[in-house]
């Protein structure tokens, strides 16, 4: 699965994995634990307005940032898609 996410702040970035209301994704720049990551996930002509709790951020050889989040406003709807 690769979902493209839209940052609130600017930017943008793919989501990886997802299990439950953990989410994988990769950005371009860092979160620290515990901020507050607003996003939209675009999946084909549709987007959803997610929020996100960072977890860790890991800098990886491409100079990019695995981060995990905890997803804090997904609807159940949202999470069956």
């Amino acid at each position: 699965m690769s979902v493209r996410l839209v940052l609130a702040a600017g930017g943008e970035g793919r989501a990886e994995a997802i299990d439950g209301e953990l989410l994988e994704c990769v950005f371009s720049r860092a979160f620290a634990p515990g901020a507050p990551i607003d996003f939209e996930a675009r999946f084909a002509e549709q987007g959803v307005a997610l929020r996100g709790k960072s977890l860790r951020s890991k800098k990886r050889a491409d100079g990019s940032f695995a981060v995990s989040l905890r997803l804090v406003s997904l609807r159940r709807e949202d999470r069956e898609r």
